[in-house]
């Protein structure tokens, strides 16, 4: 009785130390407040000031499930034609994307000092959220690493993005052929969000005992996006439920890290800066050089597409600029599936290699 009731305390006092976190980020208008913020300030409270912290595993598999379904959501029918008419292109140009990222992934593990699978997931142009819960499921990969790395480059696409997009030059209203694509989950219909929470947490229990990689997310992705194209439509979420699954997750994952193990810090720090910036460089060539001829996009709307800074924060910016949101939500989404359907395969062969 005594281990529950002290539990119970450190898991609020875990919860409100997050919380001061996510009110930090909000009044500095930090990116990512509701992951972010959570994530470091319980890093800093657990390994700086050595506060006892808990944060109960189940809370932690609930909030990838709910992710798993919001990302699952924004593919409907109109968005799925779309994305097949493109899908040449898409792979295209995410491929050249991952290129970039597996040769900086050789320097930064031959001059960094780290090794490959851990360079290699590090420089993989996904979603932090994402890339960190595979990491977590994929045995020797230095999730410290990772982590840093991904934050940084949120950080720096986040700053880099929206001075990009608002240079004179790039103000064109160009629109694609995907610009008439409407969002059917405008709708917030209770009764198909609970079943689908209910299908969602059957197929990531059975999702992880198959051992599918990352399942409490990828599992409810796949069911939400089959059933929500055939023969049961999805609600939209519930008003800041996502902000919340972001902070339950942020916290779970600041309490993985041990940054006191993390080698050369200030090295890792230039090669995490040196390549978001090669990203972010290679997405706008792409989208001038690209995008704007084969797609006929604004070089607005095919820098976001490329973009490596995930879904919602580049679909933000696309609303304040005025872009084609259809257009970067199909890409956006396409290099979720594809680092999803491929990526995990790949870390697997070369952590066996290496």
């Amino acid at each position: 009785m005594i281990n529950i009731k002290f539990d119970v305390k450190t898991f609020l006092k875990t919860a409100m130390i997050g919380i001061v976190g996510v009110l930090l980020f909000k009044l500095l208008h930090a990116p990512v407040p509701y992951l972010l913020g959570p994530m470091l300030a319980v890093l800093l409270a657990n390994r700086v000031f050595h506060l006892q912290m808990y944060w109960p595993k189940p809370i932690q598999n609930t909030g990838l499930i709910v992710i798993g379904y919001s990302l699952g959501i924004s593919f409907n029918k109109e968005i799925l034609k779309a994305m097949f008419q493109d899908i040449p292109l898409m792979f295209l140009l995410t491929t050249i994307l991952c290129v970039f990222s597996c040769i900086f992934a050789f320097f930064i593990s031959k001059y960094g000092k780290i090794d490959f699978p851990t360079a290699l997931t590090s420089s993989v142009p996904g979603g932090l959220t994402q890339i960190i819960i595979f990491a977590q499921d994929m045995k020797g990969i230095d999730l410290s690493t990772v982590t840093f790395f991904h934050a940084i480059r949120v950080i720096m696409v986040v700053l880099l993005v929206p001075i990009v997009v608002h240079l004179p030059f790039l103000q064109t209203t160009t629109q694609s052929a995907a610009a008439n694509i409407q969002s059917n989950l405008e709708i917030l219909n209770w009764n198909h969000f609970f079943i689908y929470m209910i299908l969602c947490t059957i197929a990531a229990l059975i999702g992880k005992k198959i051992k599918l990689p990352a399942a409490y997310m990828l599992a409810p992705i796949i069911l939400t996006i089959l059933l929500n194209v055939t023969i049961f439509p999805a609600s939209s979420m519930p008003p800041g439920l996502l902000n919340i699954c972001q902070f339950v997750v942020g916290i779970h994952i600041g309490l993985l890290l041990h940054p006191e193990s993390l080698k050369h810090k200030g090295r890792l720090f230039s090669f995490a800066i040196f390549s978001s910036l090669i990203l972010v460089s290679a997405s706008f060539i792409m989208s001038l050089l690209i995008m704007k001829n084969l797609e006929g996009t604004s070089i607005i709307t095919g820098f976001l597409s490329l973009a490596p800074g995930g879904m919602d924060q580049m679909g933000i910016i696309g609303h304040e600029v005025h872009a084609d949101i259809a257009t970067i939500t199909i890409y956006q989404l396409f290099r979720i599936l594809y680092i999803y359907i491929l990526i995990p395969p790949a870390l697997t062969l070369v952590n066996k290699k290496f």
